[in-house]
């Protein structure tokens, strides 16, 4: 469509992205972001001297995210320069087995007869990189940095497609013999907040992706992403708008017009892209009588993710775990114990020290941790009061202090309901819809309402932070053309 203005809701990298695309196409972009800085899931607050990440911490599949900035005409190794982390995951078996995951050189079973399973997953890692590498390079070179097309699916990827059958626990089971080894591949993907054996097995490539490319971290942490997007962005002529919330997108005569913002000001545009997720855009920002029948069973049908309570500390002593990420975990088959409450104290969890690879996170001789802990899915939001956090976090504190010398400065806590009410995640689900959403039951680029366009984790291609950005770029696309 021929648009001259177009208004932006959401600050977080798909709305800049989306912004960079149509700036360089001429068009005028104004963004409205509801909090007092950009970035979204993509940022950090500094605290005290702690830098804590406010989403997302790493960069994974990096070469996606190099996509992501060519399509923006952006240099991503000169204007956002990575570290990569040497051992991204250990895991700690209830036997006393720990098992380190890195790339193909930095695997180690420390155990029982440790050198020699050592070897044995070595050679299995090797075989199940070649038989899934094929389809990760088609997955970040061609069918993520296009829009979804199914003729495009099948023409790139057709004889891979048997491989996509089934579930990710039975996959692990046909490549790994060592259950333990399995056990600690498994809680690669526990951050779905899914049963391995709910678990799509194509979400196996970010496991081969991590084996073969590691993670990464921004140097200066994750906000630096969304901090070079704003930057081109006002480069470009963006306007930005912060501690701006929008209260309505104005539809008249079945077409969008602009946006209402909470302070009542109106704002005129051709077209709106919403970055804020389908559910909100549907819920809250529209009149129930503009919804299309087909965005509302979208929206009743839509596949959300888990809810969390976060957790992060700033430690005025030094850590020293064996990886960024740890997992206290059992074997594979009982590990949906940690998608749950634990009765009778925490015994399973995760932690990640994000100053372990990049220690000028924390003032000197600090540590900062991340801890993420299964609440009960049924509580209402308004159930999380700041007496029940505090409980549950005190819960999840004390099982890392087992293992961990904690002299804690700074504490965060978030709440599912602090999800929803300070980082708008719908319903204070983590990630929107669910990591195993398939593309039908994403959000579309362009919606059935005139003008109205989405971007974000809930469009096509999904979570992450390469993804985030190629979202915002294929919602302006699909308002301007490639």
């Amino acid at each position: 469509m021929k648009a001259n203005h177009v208004a932006i809701i959401g600050g977080g990298v798909s709305g800049l992205a989306a912004g960079i695309h149509l700036a360089r196409k001429g068009i005028r972009a104004s963004l409205f972001e509801a909090n007092d800085r950009l970035g979204g899931c993509c940022s950090t607050t500094e605290v005290d001297g702690y830098t804590f990440n406010n989403g997302a911490m790493f960069i994974a599949v990096p070469r996606l995210l190099d996509h992501a900035f060519a399509r923006l005409q952006l240099d991503r190794a000169s204007l956002l320069p990575l570290r990569r982390i040497a051992t991204p995951q250990a895991s700690q078996l209830p036997g006393g087995t720990s098992i380190t995951l890195g790339d193909r050189q930095h695997v180690r079973i420390d155990g029982d007869d440790g050198d020699a399973r050592t070897a044995k997953l070595q050679a299995e890692i090797e075989r199940c990189v070649e038989k899934w590498n094929p389809l990760l390079k088609i997955f970040t070179d061609d069918l993520l940095t296009h829009p979804m097309s199914l003729p495009r699916v099948i023409a790139k990827a057709w004889r891979h497609l048997p491989k996509l059958r089934g579930n990710l626990a039975d996959e692990l089971k046909r490549n790994f013999s060592d259950p333990e080894a399995r056990a600690a591949l498994a809680a690669v993907t526990l951050y779905t907040g899914l049963p391995i054996e709910r678990t799509p097995v194509f979400l196996i490539v970010g496991l081969i992706s991590m084996l073969q490319d590691g993670l990464h971290l921004p140097e200066s942490g994750m906000g630096a992403v969304s901090d070079v997007l704003h930057t081109t962005f006002r480069e470009l002529g963006g306007q930005v708008h912060t501690s701006t919330p929008v209260a309505k997108i104005r539809i008249e005569d079945g077409r969008t017009r602009g946006l209402i913002l909470e302070n009542g000001e109106s704002v005129a545009a051709d077209a709106v892209i919403s970055t804020v997720g389908g559910m909100t855009t549907f819920t809250h920002l529209l009149d129930p009588s503009q919804v299309p029948r087909a965005m509302q069973r979208r929206v009743q049908r839509a596949p959300l993710s888990h809810r969390t309570l976060g957790i992060q500390l700033g430690l005025r002593n030094r850590i020293q775990p064996m990886a960024h990420s740890v997992n206290h975990i059992p074997l594979m088959d009982q590990q949906q114990r940690l998608l749950a409450p634990q009765a009778g104290g925490i015994e399973w969890f995760n932690y990640t020290v994000p100053t372990l690879p990049m220690p000028e996170l924390a003032p000197p001789g600090g540590s900062i941790v991340e801890m993420f802990t299964a609440v009960d899915e049924r509580l209402p939001l308004d159930a999380w009061t700041e007496q029940a956090k505090t409980a549950a976090a005190e819960a999840a504190i004390a099982a890392l202090a087992r293992h961990q010398p904690l002299e804690i400065v700074v504490k965060r806590i978030s709440s599912p309901k602090d999800y929803a009410e300070r980082m708008h995640l719908f319903a204070g689900s983590v990630y929107g819809l669910s990591p195993a959403a398939r593309p039908d039951q994403q959000f579309p680029h362009a919606t059935p309402v005139d003008g109205l366009y989405l971007a974000g984790q809930t469009t096509y291609p999904g979570f992450g932070v390469a993804t985030s950005v190629f979202s915002g770029v294929f919602a302006a696309e699909a308002l301007v053309g490639p």
